[in-house]
Order: C-alpha cells, then structure tokens, then sequence
C-alpha cells in the first residue's frame, strides 16, 4: 500500500479525474457532505463549504484546500479486493481508516473515495476538502511524515503485502527515461561497489557496463569536487543518484580511500570541460596519476570533498549542484 498526497487549488478538475468514469472506468464507493448527482454537483459541494467561517468567525481563504490522495496497493493483494461490493466496502474502509491515521475525521471532512480500474494494481482516489463542516481548517503538516506512519500501520492491521524497496523490484518499463536512466545507473554502480576494493577496480568495471566514471576537478585549484556517472550520453552527479549519497566521491573515499590530487593532470585538452569543471575519467585519472606514483590514503580518514568548507576560511560549495545532469535529448517534465 502506497498512499500519494497532492494538494491542489481546484475542485472541479480532480474530481473530473478521480470520478472519471468513461477511461478509468471510476465509480464513487465513499462519501460525505457531497451530492453524488454527478461531477458538476460534486464539485460545488466541495466549493460551497469553502465559504463556511469557523467558530470565531473567521473565513480562511486557503489558496490549497484540495487534497487528493491516490491509494495503490499491491498487485498481490488483488484477491484482496474483488470487483464487488465486498471489495468497494473492503477499499473505502482502508482510505477511511488512512484519513483517521492523519488525524482526520471521516465524519466531519467532506470527501469521495473512486475506485479504477484502469491499471493492473487495485487502486482508488481519496479527494477532501481541507475546510472541515465547522469551518476550520484541517492542518497537513508533516504529512509525509504522518503518511509513511499511517500506511505502515495499516499494512500491519490487515496483513496486506509490504513493498520490496529493492530496485530490481522496480519495473522500468514504466519509469520516464531520466529515471530509467538513474535506476540503470544505480543498479550496475551496486554490483560494481560489492565487487571493487579500490577505485580502479571500481572505474574499470563500470566501464565494462558501458558506464564512464569520471573525476569532477576544479579547473584553477586541482580539488577532485565530486564524481559525474556517464551512461548513453547521459550524464549525473553522484549525489543525484539517490541513497543517501551513496555514489558520492565522498563516501566511496569512505571504502577506496582517498585519491591523491594532481594539478599537473588537468591542463590537457582532451578532457571534458564545462563551467570551469573538468571531467576525467577515474581510470585516466589514476593512470596519469600513477606515472608520478600513486598516493591513496585510508578511506576511514579521508575528508568529503563534496562537503568540504576549505582551510583558511575559503568555503567551497558541492560540484554536485552544478554538474548538468541530462542532455537536451533527456529533457521531460518531472
């Protein structure tokens, strides 16, 4: 189970969405406070109640007040949710109890709950109003805080399948191609750390994925800033991979130690040079590196780069922020 939260400023275009009945094959399988006479009177009864004052007085106009939250579960749990009105009941009851988790309270929030069927997984739309029936405003801070809670403990009242955050679990298929990219990326960079003892080793495997690893180095001081992922013309930034910074040239230093900076490897032209950045490949890096003689030191005391303020009161800022992480083939909306 796997609840979505948007917030939204208006009424009519969601509920069009959520109740959409000709290509989602949507039906309404719970409610309150609204008129089900068909979207039109749906969406006014959520606008109307916009104009209540709470008990003071006050009328809160909220530029937000639209929630919607899509509800997926998991496609083991089919059988869990027939299409019948033991399976609506079984549905409506689960994002009810979602709302009371978040400290919200069916009975006085005006809501709809529509079932669709236009995927593979059992899924519906919870859509409420954030002015409650007295007027106040029902609070969503730390929602997704409250969220993560809430599902979790659903999941465990009812048996239901908890998801597998392994990304080989992940379908590609369906992801965007940047995030198909990223997860690519990902997951030949997992094999490639469990297999390498040292950043060479590390380097080399990548490359025979088909992924070139490269330096980030400062152009005017020689400072290794961080690393860049190429992978079909498609290039990103450790931090941007995810996990916690899990590929950054700071915490892999952390396993393969720290590489030695050499001022004198920068100046050839056959590098990549963008915004004052030079991107070197770490296997051309290190065998340069390695004709002057090579100096790696214990990773348990190397410094991050990537979140180093420098000595002498000179704060340096993460190359990671800068490093252009799609070319103009890749550009989609998020």
């Amino acid at each position: 189970m796997i609840a979505k939260i948007t917030t939204r400023s208006d009424f009519s275009g969601i509920v069009n969405y959520a109740n959409n009945v000709i290509e989602k094959s949507a039906r309404v399988i719970g409610s309150n406070g609204v008129l089900l006479i068909d979207n039109h009177t749906i969406s006014d009864s959520f606008q109307s109640q916009l104009r209540i004052p709470d008990a003071d007085g006050k009328l809160h106009n909220l530029s937000k007040p639209v929630k919607h939250i899509s509800i997926a579960f998991s496609p083991e749990d089919i059988h869990r949710f027939p299409d019948n009105e033991e399976g609506d009941r079984f549905m409506s009851r689960i994002a009810e109890e979602w709302m009371k988790e978040m400290e919200i309270n069916p009975e006085t929030t005006q809501y709809i709950i529509a079932r669709h069927f236009d995927k593979a997984h059992p899924h519906c739309h919870l859509v409420f109003n954030r002015i409650s029936n007295d007027g106040s405003v029902i609070s969503d801070s730390h929602e997704r805080r409250r969220n993560e809670s809430a599902c979790r403990k659903i999941k465990q009242r009812y048996g239901l399948t908890f998801g597998n955050i392994k990304q080989q679990k992940i379908n590609p298929e369906r992801l965007r191609k940047y995030e198909a990219e990223k997860l690519r990326i990902r997951q030949l960079a997992d094999d490639c750390i469990s297999s390498s003892k040292d950043w060479e080793t590390f380097g080399r495997l990548l490359e025979q994925n088909g992924i070139t690893i490269s330096f980030c180095i400062d152009e005017k001081s020689g400072r290794i800033r961080g690393l860049a992922y190429a992978y079909n013309d498609f290039r990103i930034s450790g931090s941007k991979l995810g996990q916690h910074g899990k590929y950054t040239y700071g915490n892999l230093s952390k396993l393969f130690g720290k590489i030695e900076e050499n001022r004198a490897i920068i100046p050839q032209r056959e590098y990549l040079r963008e915004k004052k950045i030079i991107y070197i490949p770490i296997i051309r890096y290190i065998e340069k590196l390695t004709h002057s003689s090579l100096n790696v030191s214990g990773g348990a005391q190397s410094a991050n780069r990537e979140y180093e303020v420098g000595n002498h009161r000179r704060s340096w800022e993460r190359i990671d922020d800068r490093i252009e992480e799609e070319t103009i083939s890749y550009k989609f909306k998020m």
